[in-house]
């Protein structure tokens, strides 16, 4: 049997018909966990924020126009569930990027980095970077949207998002083999 696209489930959705909410946060909780866990490194986080994107989901259905695609709504939902999380939290005064530019600190966070196995090493390695190259490595690299698609969503032009994407590989590279 040929299941509902997500569109066609999320119209449904919209128009209040909410059980079809169910077959999208089956499909879409692992994913959307994944992005999550690797924007924030933190698996409780990560949990709290696809539960909040999926609220998002319900009290914004309204919004959903059925010609766009389902995938990118629901990521830029979760990208605003992330930024929305981290704006209501305070940033402590000698956070990450402060460490970053103190090189005893740098040195420390990195010698911990080397001890750790590869997928460890590289996801450290993201959590270095600024937020905004993160979030675009992860959406592409590891979710698979193309540039155009995160273009949309960061509001640029494809090239655009081809570029900041490259910046921010070229940034991972040297954090990751320094």
């Amino acid at each position: 049997m040929h299941s509902p696209s997500d569109e066609t489930l999320m119209a449904q959705v919209r128009d209040n018909d909410l059980d079809q909410l169910t077959p999208l946060f089956e499909r879409y909780q692992g994913p959307l966990f994944g992005f999550l866990l690797r924007l924030t490194n933190d698996r409780d986080t990560a949990q709290d924020l696809v539960q909040n994107v999926f609220l998002r989901v319900l009290k914004y259905r309204a919004s959903y126009q059925p010609a766009q695609p389902f995938r990118a709504w629901v990521y830029q939902l979760a990208r605003h569930v992330h930024a929305d999380h981290w704006q209501r939290q305070p940033v402590p005064a000698g956070d990450l990027e402060t460490a970053e530019r103190t090189p005893t600190l740098r040195r420390a966070a990195l010698a911990g980095v080397a001890a750790s196995s590869d997928g460890e090493h590289l996801q450290e390695a993201l959590t270095l970077l600024p937020e905004a190259q993160r979030e675009i490595l992860v959406l592409h690299r590891f979710q698979g949207f193309d540039y155009a698609e995160i273009g949309e969503m960061l509001g640029c032009s494809e090239g655009t998002a081809r570029v900041k994407a490259h910046r921010a590989l070229e940034a991972l590279r040297k954090i990751y083999f320094s």
